[in-house]
């Protein structure tokens, strides 16, 4: 996963309190551990928030995370 798609969602994440920052932080926390596997639940999840993102720079870089984690 590229080191800046991370940077961006641990930005937003630290800057934003709600349950969608505190799953993407989980996610992102996912993607530094090799042996973590996600769910069904965590990719639909997270191809719903990339869906309804309005930031282009966020939007990106949760399509790569969402590549990384559940695109075997």
């Amino acid at each position: 996963m590229n080191e800046w798609s991370r940077i961006v969602i641990e930005q937003y994440c630290s800057t934003h309190y709600s349950q969608k920052a505190d799953f993407l932080a989980r996610m992102v926390e996912m993607s530094y551990d090799v042996s973590a596997v996600g769910t069904d639940a965590d990719a639909i999840r997270l191809q719903q928030l990339i869906h309804r993102e309005r930031s282009p720079e966020l939007k990106d870089a949760l399509q790569d995370l969402d590549d990384f984690l559940f695109r075997y």
